[in-house]
């Protein structure tokens, strides 16, 4: 039976929560490993994902053995915030952007957002 190719991106996200969830750096032949239980994903394949992340300045690497193991530079909560700002820069109208955005969250979302902001304007980070 032929493996379901997965949607643009979609791996690269795999891996990237792969990465978040452990405590130590992962090398391709652990991330493999981790990911093929669940995905039919050739081990070169893991490989160039976790290079290509590390090119795009999302991994850090480091030697180990004879292999490199890479773990994030940025927590999630810190990734999405970034992408996040990004989306918000490069909205037409980023005011009316956070707006929209605004006008879509939940009433819990609303009181979060209106304790980071009390927080942030007392100085905190």
């Amino acid at each position: 039976m032929a493996a379901k190719k997965l949607a643009s991106g979609e791996l690269e996200r795999r891996v990237l929560d792969l990465l978040w969830e452990s405590d130590e750096p992962v090398t391709p032949g652990d991330a493999h490993s981790r990911l093929v239980p669940t995905h039919e994903v050739a081990y070169t394949t893991v490989m160039t994902v976790l290079v290509r992340l590390w090119e795009k300045g999302l991994l850090h690497r480091e030697k180990s053995g004879r292999a490199y193991a890479y773990r994030p530079v940025q927590s999630r909560a810190e990734r999405a915030a970034a992408r996040m700002g990004d989306l918000l820069a490069a909205a037409g109208d980023p005011a009316l952007a956070l707006s929209r955005f605004v006008d879509n969250l939940g009433v819990a979302e609303r009181d979060e957002l209106r304790r980071a902001l009390r927080s942030r304007a007392k100085g905190s980070p």
